[in-house]
């Protein structure tokens, strides 16, 4: 499970999505699942918030990792989700102010 603290930890993860596109679909509240486009591979995305804390987990290897180390990392499937979700917020928005 990975704490959301800064814009930075999705940086790097954000600039593979370039390269390989994601599609994403919400499973049920807080569950989505992201398809890799170019490679047809799929993984649950969880968004949790706990005491107004925001953590995600990613059913990939990076994101949950089985090898060692074990220390899960920020994978272009949560950074994915993190920016579909922000754009969603941002149109909600811009659709309340009208």
């Amino acid at each position: 499970m990975i704490q959301i603290q800064r814009r930075e930890q999705f940086e790097r993860a954000a600039e593979r999505l370039h390269r390989e596109p994601q599609s994403i679909r919400r499973h049920e509240p807080g569950l989505y699942l992201v398809t890799n486009k170019a490679k047809g591979t799929s993984y649950p995305v969880r968004v949790e918030r706990r005491d107004g804390q925001t953590f995600i987990t990613c059913g990939c290897e990076a994101g949950t990792p089985h090898r060692r180390p074990h220390v899960p990392q920020v994978c272009k499937h949560a950074a994915a989700v993190i920016i579909f979700l922000r754009a969603v917020r941002a149109m909600r928005r811009r659709a309340a102010s009208h």
